[in-house]
């Protein structure tokens, strides 16, 4: 049965693909629902009425589009675990999301679904003031003459001189649109010029999807008085409106014209053009979309728990932020958890000074504003410094998925985790809107305090600002660190016990070192050319004076064997064991104020 058959019209699909995918548009699933109605019908006064007359195949394409940011959403988890430091590998992985453990087949199944949607149109995510780059960038190198035909004083009607150009442009001029011309597809195009033929692939496919001829949709135009979506070139009122000025003949005309140009200045011409599209992010179109696929994808496990996977995921964008450093993510056996209860999700033994990344983390505050805050606040996610000085918060990062903004819940949010934790930036990120500033409304300080509106995978510039501002407070990963610094974030530590090492492990500097309380519970595994034993750091000493130190400095055998059970190893030896190391990928550690001939070398597991 065909799906035309199945679906006889929008509102049917959109009411049969709700009912699959579980969509609840007068609930959770309003900000899908609005966006859907604002791709569709910006001026409707609801989503049905946005449904009312438009052709399935442009439904399905908004829909698409609509769901394009959970499917972006679970990419960036998936890779988040992919490059976790502890691999048991991926098959083994799972994810605790408050009570409950969430298998990462899901999202591979999702993705794997959403992979078969073929995405044949791939365009740089124009504006409506950008839509016209192309034609800008002609005026700008030469004036409004430049790629006319011979006689610039003679009409639209003059022909290109290509076969295929001139018969769009006859077509065009008669009301109608053709596809793109073979010869200008954007194979045939040099860099920047490739991507102007994708954009006029786009809009033809927009238009196709309306069912619409050039004059209907010229007087659906004006009847909604020229409206259009200055956010997006590609939203079926936009291209419209950008039709009244003969947007696509434009196109068509000039990369013709462009054909008859030598190659050198076509190649130059695309590569100005490249930097102005290069600006943007990209979206992508499906010319061969069918409700089918977007039922399987509705109703695929990973969908289903969209909302709950949305904190998890602003987890996974404050760890992409500590691009380039140290980090340990914790686990329990393959389960990384997210759990309504305080956790220690990473850390990082890169930063000065050293950091760990908690989940509902606890601090006590008198008389919080949040109604639901009893005698302190627990933040989503904060980071906290690690180390013999008192700890210090100096980030609270709060999550919200909120289809609308709410003036007393983000206010009251930002003035009490201000209040809480005096020296941290606090962010408070929403998936929906934030227009308004609470930051003043309940005295919150304005210095420290920063809300994040729309902050999903399509808000490319929301994304970074995010990364940029939780950057600054981690700081670059440091060159030059101390042993103890090191240590306090690896999972195991390799001691050389070989007879070189007999100077360093007398040394004041080495009795200093195992005896920071801080490494009580750190496993100190005594190795030469085996593994010898396993140790507390109390221990340390004693094993040291009874026992006779290794004849040999061979200790590969030993961290290899090691490293098949731990996610990262530090090991303390000097030249002769960092030698028989060479061949495994360690990082060495820059020292400070140690004993010369003392080696720090970090290793991950998984390494071979």
């Amino acid at each position: 049965m065909s799906d035309e058959k199945i679906h006889r019209d929008s509102r049917s699909a959109w009411r049969s693909l709700s009912a699959v995918g579980g969509l609840e548009p007068s609930g959770r699933d309003q900000d899908l629902a609005d966006d859907l109605k604002r791709r569709l019908n910006p001026d409707a006064s609801n989503l049905d009425a946005a449904l009312a007359n438009v052709p399935l195949a442009e439904f399905v394409s908004a829909l698409l589009a609509s769901i394009q940011p959970f499917a972006s959403m679970f990419k960036d988890i998936l890779s988040f675990f992919e490059t976790s430091g502890a691999r048991f590998g991926q098959g083994q992985w799972k994810l605790a999301v408050g009570d409950d453990l969430v298998e990462l087949s899901h999202f591979e199944e999702f993705l794997e679904t959403w992979a078969e949607v073929d995405f044949d149109i791939d365009v740089p995510a124009l504006d409506r003031e950008h839509a016209f780059a192309f034609n800008s960038l002609r005026w700008e190198i030469g004036g409004s003459d430049y790629l006319r035909s011979e006689r610039p004083d003679i009409s639209r009607s003059a022909a290109v001189g290509i076969p295929d150009v001139d018969e769009w442009l006859a077509a065009y001029r008669a009301g109608k649109y053709l596809p793109l011309p073979d010869s200008l597809a954007p194979e045939r195009q040099p860099l920047g010029l490739d991507d102007a033929a994708r954009v006029t692939m786009a809009a033809l496919h927009v238009i196709k999807q309306s069912g619409l001829s050039q004059e209907e949709m010229r007087e659906q135009h004006r009847a909604r008085h020229y409206q259009s979506d200055a956010s997006d070139a590609f939203h079926p009122w936009t291209v419209a409106q950008s039709e009244t000025d003969y947007w696509l003949e434009s196109h068509v005309r000039y990369l013709g014209n462009l054909l008859k140009e030598p190659a050198d200045q076509r190649k130059a011409f695309g590569a100005r053009l490249a930097e102005v599209y290069s600006t943007f992010d990209r979206r992508r179109f499906s010319t061969k979309l069918d409700i089918r696929t977007l039922e399987r994808i509705l109703s695929l496990p990973a969908w289903k728990r969209r909302y709950e996977f949305f904190g998890v995921w602003v987890g996974t964008r404050i760890v992409d932020a500590f691009e380039g450093h140290e980090i340990r993510v914790n686990h329990a056996e393959g389960v990384l958890s997210f759990a309504f209860s305080e956790t220690r999700l990473a850390e990082i033994a890169s930063s000065i000074p050293l950091l760990s990344l908690f989940t509902e983390r606890w601090t006590p505050l008198s008389d919080p504003i949040g109604k639901s805050r009893k005698a302190g606040v627990q933040p989503d996610f904060s980071m906290w410094t690690k180390g013999p000085a008192p700890s210090e918060c100096p980030l609270v990062i709060e999550v919200k998925h909120y289809k609308k903004e709410s003036v007393s819940n983000f206010g009251a949010a930002l003035s009490d985790y201000a209040r809480a934790h005096p020296k941290a930036k606090v962010i408070l990120v929403n998936y929906g809107p934030m227009k308004a500033d609470y930051i003043e409304l309940l005295g919150a300080d304005k210095t420290r305090c920063v809300m994040l509106g729309h902050f999903n995978p399509d808000s490319k510039a929301v994304c970074l600002q995010f990364r940029d501002m939780v950057r600054v407070v981690v700081g670059e990963p440091f060159v030059n660190a101390s042993a103890a610094n090191v240590l306090g974030t690896t999972e195991a530590v390799a001691l050389d016990v070989s007879a070189s090492m007999s100077s360093i492990l007398g040394s004041a500097w080495f009795q200093a070192l195992i005896g920071q309380p801080e490494y009580e519970e750190l496993d100190f595994y005594l190795i030469d050319k085996e593994i010898r034993g396993k140790l507390r750091r109390t221990a340390l000493r004693d094993w040291i004076v009874a026992n006779q130190l290794g004849s040999a400095t061979s200790l590969a055998a030993s961290v290899e064997e090691l490293l098949a059970a731990h996610s990262s190893l530090t090991v303390i030896t000097d030249d002769d064991g960092a030698d028989s190391l060479m061949n495994l990928r360690c990082q060495p550690i820059e020292l400070e104020g140690c004993p010369p001939g003392v080696r720090l070398l970090r290793l991950a597991g998984g390494h071979r």
